[in-house]
């Protein structure tokens, strides 16, 4: 059994990945969708964010969106085929050591940006301060994972495209 990660800055299309690999067969979570895997916290006090936030700047420079890593393993151990887990959280190199493989979405700026503004089941990314924050990070983002061992997948093709790569790159 093997378990990937995919990872990728807002706007790369984890969310829809998952959906369509979940259609071909491979069992794929998206941590954004399984409740109470992932919180926003405060990063001073550490508290649990249990209110509708406004996702500006002023929210994404004093919280984090924080992935549970025991609920995560629990995840993992309850699987008994290949598994693909897609998201992003503040805290994922704390659980990277979980996965045989991580794959990273890439595209142009413009291209994930223009993804944000379309999309209509998240609204991270649609307020103009979060695009900058986003637009100032995600270059050191990419470093970071590739030093990691990251492979990179181009998502500026058409979504069957993407999904026959990330076949491709889960069954190697």
């Amino acid at each position: 059994m093997k378990k990937v990660f995919i990872t990728g800055i807002s706007g790369t299309g984890k969310t829809t990945i998952a959906h369509a690999l979940n259609i071909k067969c491979i069992h794929s979570i998206s941590i954004d969708e399984v409740p109470g895997l992932c919180v926003w916290k405060n990063k001073v006090s550490g508290k649990k964010v249990d209110y509708e936030v406004e996702l500006n700047k002023d929210f994404i420079e004093t919280h984090d969106w924080i992935c549970d890593v025991e609920i995560l393993q629990k995840l993992l151990d309850a699987e008994k085929e290949t598994v693909v887990v897609l998201g992003i959280a503040a805290n994922q190199n704390e659980f990277l050591g979980l996965f045989d493989k991580i794959l990273l979405l890439q595209c142009k700026p413009e291209t994930f940006i223009e993804r944000i503004m379309q999309r209509k089941d998240n609204d991270f990314g649609k307020d103009k301060s979060a695009q900058d924050i986003i637009l100032s990070w995600y270059q050191e983002f990419e470093r970071d994972l590739l030093k990691k061992g990251a492979i990179t997948i181009n998502v500026e093709g058409s979504i069957d495209e993407v999904i026959e790569t990330i076949i491709n790159e889960i069954l190697v």
